[in-house]
């Protein structure tokens, strides 16, 4: 056996031991996410009425919590719908009297496009980004503003958008755990209230808010 045909033997033998360690097989999965948000602070540009200009909302650190479906196309690129949570306690607005048990949260609907760098080792990175829209919620036990006074729970719906990049360490062949980090933003929402009584209008308007989370994931493929 000669030199050449000994390296096409050993070529072929290497090539039949990694491919099916590199290769990830057409299929759908579904994954969970769980960790904490920072929020932006973000202008408050109408609180039923005119507010001082460079009126900020200041942010607790937060919630986020995701499930997602997908399906992985080729080795390096899956399609996927993601059904999101983010939630933040208000902790201050400039200018005003009482800010009591008042909360922003965004729950988005997304469509991701990932990439991910198939290889021989149990450690994936990956990169993705999304679009789609987001329901915008204030929930407010009482907020006092120059005169001006509200609580309850109002919602709008708007354009959202993310960008994320993670790594996932192999479990098995259908398991596998990730860290991820997430930069989320979402258009300015403009909130209604039913019900205002001696207030210049019926609107609520804030900046548009940005939001980077780091979770924990869990997915299984079918």
């Amino acid at each position: 056996m000669n030199a050449s045909t000994k390296a096409l033997i050993c070529s072929a033998a290497i090539s039949v031991v990694i491919l099916p360690a590199v290769s990830q097989a057409a299929g759908f999965y579904v994954k969970a996410d769980a960790g904490g948000t920072i929020t932006q602070n973000a202008d408050l540009n109408e609180f039923f009425g005119p507010v001082a200009p460079g009126t900020k909302v200041k942010f607790d650190p937060g919630f986020r919590a995701g499930i997602t479906g997908g399906y992985q196309f080729t080795d390096w690129f899956a399609g996927e719908a993601e059904l999101g949570f983010l939630e933040n306690r208000i902790d201050s607005i400039n200018g005003a009297d009482r800010v009591h048990d008042a909360w922003f949260a965004n729950v988005p609907f997304l469509v991701n496009g990932k990439l991910q760098y198939p290889n021989s080792s149990p450690l994936t990175p990956y990169i993705g980004a999304g679009v789609g829209f987001s329901e915008a919620i204030i929930d407010v036990g009482r907020v006092d503003i120059g005169g001006t006074s509200f609580h309850g729970s109002i919602n709008d719906t708007v354009f959202a958008y993310q960008a994320f990049v993670g790594l996932r360490y192999k479990l098995n062949e259908r398991m596998g755990l990730s860290i991820e980090y997430r930069y989320f933003a979402a258009d300015a929402a403009s909130w209604q209230a039913d019900f205002t009584s001696g207030t210049a209008t019926d609107t609520m308007r804030m900046g548009h808010p940005r939001t980077q989370a780091i979770s924990a994931a869990f997915d299984y493929r079918f």
